[in-house]
């Protein structure tokens, strides 16, 4: 009778020790079976924020500041694609062939392009750029071109801070570079 017993509690101990070293497998996944990314930061939505910078060319050269705004969209995990416009006061000015001269503010409508690394964002941009000049009392206004490039990092799911350099062409031989300095708050934070 010892000898069931022994072996009936043997068996016993069998049957259950698989079952409790179960609990310690990984279980199947079906094969449609994708993993969510949490926390993954989408850069998607409206903002405005503010800058300063230094801007430079051949004969003028002053501090700067201003404000932008613009609406970005993401497309697959890393590329986003934005449209963004800012106007910037300057004190730019200088002595361009002996005569005084100044730049009001500058101006751009652009586009962006970024590739997107969680919250870090390289990007390019280019578009239409305006400026208003004076010299000698009669003040004027220019078109042209602007292209430039940044990095931007959101510090947190509404604001970000970013670097970035702009050159300008205003025709008639102008052109003016910046390095800039600014803010975003974003107002469609997830």
């Amino acid at each position: 009778m010892k000898k069931i017993l022994s072996f009936s509690l043997a068996l016993a101990a069998l049957a259950i020790a698989p079952s409790a070293n179960a609990a310690d497998l990984p279980m199947r996944r079906p094969l449609n079976y994708v993993p969510a990314q949490v926390g993954v930061f989408n850069w998607t939505g409206m903002y405005v924020g503010s800058h300063l910078g230094y801007g430079f060319s051949d004969d003028l050269d002053g501090f700067a500041g201003g404000f932008q705004a613009g609406y970005n969209w993401q497309f697959s995990p890393n590329i986003v694609f934005g449209i963004e416009a800012d106007v910037t006061g300057t004190d730019m000015n200088g002595t361009p062939g002996g005569i005084p001269a100044h730049i009001d503010y500058l101006g751009t409508a652009r586009a962006r392009i970024g590739y997107a690394w969680d919250r870090t964002m390289l990007y390019g941009t280019g578009g239409f750029a305006f400026s208003r000049a004076g010299s000698l009392g009669i003040h004027d206004t220019d078109t042209g071109w602007a292209l430039g490039g940044g990095l931007e990092w959101a510090y947190s799911n509404a604001w970000s801070l970013k670097a970035e350099y702009m050159y300008y062409d205003l025709g008639a031989g102008f052109d003016a570079s910046m390095i800039r300095f600014g803010f975003n708050y974003r107002f469609s934070c997830d």
